[in-house]
């Protein structure tokens, strides 16, 4: 860092010109910054980009953002001195955390919009949230025990670069996808003890001939699930010509291909993090500097094309896990598919009671705003900034997307993990595999059974917040 700082210095005396230190930006960019007023137009840059619209972004958000910014930063590619990402981290270290609207950037030259909130609340300006409450940024810099930043060179260009903000969303987002994909074989594998469903669907010969690492994987925790369960039964014990069949070989997609759908799940999400892994450690700025090379390069890595299609994977996949989660729920809940089950889950007075009827309309509703939000953000280029920023990615847009999907998706889960739980109670436990019989108990510890009718929109609020705690329960079951 110090080295390419080093390196701008000596630029501004050579004449030489170099985008965002000595010329405008964007499409003023042939227009000439006098030495004298460059630190003027540094701190204009972030005051007029700071406009971001819409409800703040949670603090993991900018939290995180901010940590990105600070590691492209320090790679030293990008002309800023040492203390503008010490300072960036002493922000993090006091927990001081800029107040920065999720409404703004297209994602093209970075997320200018958000980043340049962030940039802003370094320099003491602004409103950031520090020891419970919102307040101005000089205050809590003096609170903190903090000092600002004055920004030099292109300081607050390059702070507002890159693709930090809809990175860090991206990140956050697919961490919680992994973790409520697991959930939802923990649904899946349930229900499928419910229905008794045949293993040969899991068998690993049968996935071992198509191979995908995914299919593989969700494969293998089924089996893993569904170890020692004795309500599982296979073609032979389905009936036969000779013996009137009563039953069907081979069970409804939502039961027998699991693997194949919540594995094409997995592998998007691996695709999305290999993507996210790199972007997580890029330089994303321009220019460039290489002080080893005496070079400055104008080039476009700030553009967040790779972030936009991997979110939009991210929102796809995160809405066939909700879409999958409910097309389960729907057959627990009907008694032309359920197998006997009462409608609806209603354990007595059916017709006075309405059991999960109610329930199913929310998982029927966010499945259905999940298919609005799944549109690919990527494809929705608007021109702007005078036409100089003519292709966007719109991966913020993607990326807000993605976390709303998130939310919905744990609700869709959750909301499968309860009707199952109910089903389980109607069928009875017996024969239940331990990792099964775990994540019921995990479930029956987060929700009582529904003995009588009951707002249930609370129950399902506690079981998303503990779904971590029923996959828990039910993977060290499979451990014993």
């Amino acid at each position: 860092m110090a080295a390419a700082a080093a390196q701008l210095r000596t630029l501004l005396g050579s004449g030489r010109v170099v985008y965002g230190l000595n010329t405008g930006c964007g499409p003023l960019c042939d227009r000439a910054i006098p030495p004298d007023e460059g630190a003027q137009f540094q701190l204009n840059l972030l005051r007029s980009h700071a406009s971001g619209l819409g409800a703040p972004l949670p603090a993991p958000v900018v939290r995180a953002t901010m940590a990105l910014r600070a590691y492209s930063l320090a790679q030293g590619r990008s002309a800023v001195r040492p203390v503008v990402v010490e300072t960036l981290i002493a922000m993090l270290n006091a927990d001081l955390v800029p107040v920065v609207p999720e409404m703004g950037s297209v994602g093209a030259s970075g997320d200018l919009v958000e980043l340049a909130h962030i940039a802003r609340a370094l320099t003491g300006e602004g409103t950031v949230s520090y020891q419970g409450r919102h307040q101005p940024a000089a205050a809590a810099f003096r609170a903190a025990g903090l000092r600002p930043v004055v920004p030099e060179g292109r300081e607050a260009l390059a702070l507002m670069n890159g693709t930090a903000c809809e990175t860090a969303q991206a990140v956050l987002t697919l961490l919680g996808a992994e973790r409520v994909l697991a959930a939802a074989e923990v649904a899946a594998a349930l229900v499928i003890e419910v229905f008794g469903g045949n293993p040969e669907s899991f068998d690993p010969r049968v996935h071992a001939a198509r191979a995908h690492p995914g299919q593989l994987e969700t494969a293998a925790r089924l089996r893993r699930l569904l170890e020692g369960s004795a309500r599982l039964r296979d073609a032979t014990s389905r009936g036969g010509p000779e013996r009137g069949r009563t039953e069907p070989v081979q069970e409804a997609y939502t039961l027998r291909c699991v693997p194949q759908v919540l594995g094409a799940v997995r592998d998007a999400l691996a695709y999305v993090r290999s993507v996210l892994t790199i972007e997580t450690n890029a330089v994303t700025d321009n220019p460039v500097f290489f002080p080893e090379d005496d070079a400055v390069l104008h080039a476009g890595n700030f553009h967040g094309q790779p972030v936009a299609f991997a979110a939009d994977h991210l929102k796809l996949a995160l809405a066939e896990i909700a879409l999958f989660s409910e097309r389960r729920l729907a057959r627990l809940l009907d008694p032309a598919t359920n197998g006997g089950l009462p409608p609806f889950l209603i354990r007595d007075r059916i017709g006075i009671r309405s059991g999960l009827m109610g329930l199913q309309y929310c998982a029927s509703s966010t499945v259905a705003e999940n298919q609005v939000l799944a549109t690919p953000a990527s494809l929705a280029s608007v021109p702007t900034n005078a036409n100089n920023q003519d292709v966007v990615g719109m991966g913020t847009v993607a990326a807000r997307q993605a976390r709303r999907l998130l939310d919905n998706t744990r609700r869709v889960v959750a909301i499968e993990l309860l009707a199952a739980a109910e089903a389980i109670d109607l069928v009875g436990p017996e024969g239940l595999s331990p990792a099964t019989r775990a994540a019921h108990a995990a479930i029956r510890d987060l929700v009582a059974p529904l003995l009588e009718d009951r707002a249930l929109g609370d129950d399902v609020e506690r079981l998303v917040s503990g779904l971590d705690a029923v996959v828990a329960a039910a993977t060290t079951a499979t451990a014993r």
